[in-house]
């Protein structure tokens, strides 16, 4: 029998970030290869607190405070409650994000009842988890006990090295990449004359996006005819908005909003950005590159492991405007290298990051750890 597997996040379906999407599209490839999932989630106004969604049973049944520690102490002993209440329905824990409050209550049941427990590291670099779960309330201590899980998933090389520097032991940490599906984002069946370059991503500082207009900007200079499509919201939203009324370039930004439905507006663009501070393996570069785009990064986190400077991509410094705006600028007027960057680009996904193969790495895991149990 397949081992039954109990995902815990703090947000999911609907909400439609990177984590939950990884997270939901790793289940129903579970589902499909025999291995029985659910869900346990936070509990939002206007969702049911118990639904399938795409075949997935999902709990959301997590009840928190808004104030400080007592949210901490809600969500933890919310998660807890259960955990002890379904502990016949589940054989391992498997927690999406280090820093949530749920990792504890994993290792708590790992120590009652031998659960085996595997947290998933999402980010690296100046927003990492071991960096952010030190922020929150007993950070230290919950970081210590976090250290009994069985396994630390780490999705790119930089991750590994800060949770070994963060005390786990080699053969806990264990490098599992985010996943894509190669069949839902491919290539568009005709590129077409197009001049777009395309972001998505939440809308925060950290996430570049002001680079990207100064960038931009620079860029329209020189081609006229070039559009920006910025898909996602967040805090900085209106601040992005006037920043590009200010540098004159609104009439070329088109600000979308979130999308259902990114595949579209992929298959459409020219050049993905992903001009980031921090990042760990980002969905959405993954994604375009599947699409065959050639794409411009950062060289921070995962994007280091995921993109070859001039093979499959091209990579820039953080917070550079100019880089940027050459690296957009040469894809844009070399048509053989931008052809040559978004077939590498598939090329490379399809065989290193394809959904499938991703899922079956977490199945033998789940089996060795089941095994060990015996």
């Amino acid at each position: 029998m397949q081992p039954r597997v109990l995902m815990i996040i703090s947000f999911f379906y609907p909400h439609i970030g990177g984590a939950e999407q990884q997270a939901l599209q790793l289940a129903e490839q579970l589902a499909r290869r025999g291995v029985p999932v659910c869900v346990l989630t936070r509990k939002f106004k206007g969702l049911a607190s118990h639904e399938a969604v795409r075949g997935i049973p999902v709990y959301r049944v997590i009840r928190t405070l808004p104030w400080g520690k007592w949210f901490a102490l809600t969500y933890l002993f919310s998660v807890l409650w259960f955990l002890l209440k379904k502990r016949r329905s589940y054989d391992i824990i498997h927690c999406h994000l280090l820093q949530g409050f749920h990792s504890p209550a994993a290792i708590m049941m790992k120590a009652l009842f031998k659960k085996r427990v595997i947290i998933k590291v999402g980010a690296t670099g100046l927003l990492s988890d071991f960096i952010m779960i030190k922020k929150v309330i007993l950070g230290d201590w919950l970081l210590r006990r976090i250290r009994g899980a069985d396994r630390v998933i780490t999705v790119c090389a930089s991750s590994a090295a800060e949770a070994l520097a963060a005390g786990f032991s080699p053969a806990q940490v264990m490098l599992i990449p985010n996943g894509v599906d190669i069949g839902r984002f491919k290539p568009a069946p005709s590129a077409g004359d197009r001049q777009t370059i395309t972001f998505a991503g939440r809308l925060d500082y950290m996430k570049g996006v002001h680079i990207l207009l100064e960038g931009f900007r620079q860029l329209r200079d020189e081609i006229k005819n070039v559009q920006l499509t910025i898909i996602g919201d967040g805090p900085d939203r209106d601040k992005l908005r006037n920043l590009a009324r200010e540098k004159g370039i609104s009439d070329a930004v088109d600000f979308c909003g979130e999308a259902a439905e990114i595949v579209p507006y992929l298959q459409q663009s020219s050049v993905f950005v992903l001009p980031s501070f921090s990042e760990g393996l980002s969905n959405v570069l993954l994604e375009a590159m599947a699409c065959g785009l050639p794409v411009v990064a950062t060289r921070v986190g995962g994007s280091i492991d995921l993109v070859q400077d001039q093979v499959n991509g091209i990579l820039i410094e953080p917070d550079h405007a100019g880089q940027l705006y050459q690296a957009m600028k040469i894809i844009l007027q070399d048509e053989v290298l931008a052809k040559t960057l978004g077939a590498q680009a598939r090329k490379t996904v399809e065989e290193k990051f394809s959904l499938g193969p991703v899922a079956g790495q977490y199945v033998s895991l789940y089996q060795t750890l089941m095994s060990a149990n015996r």
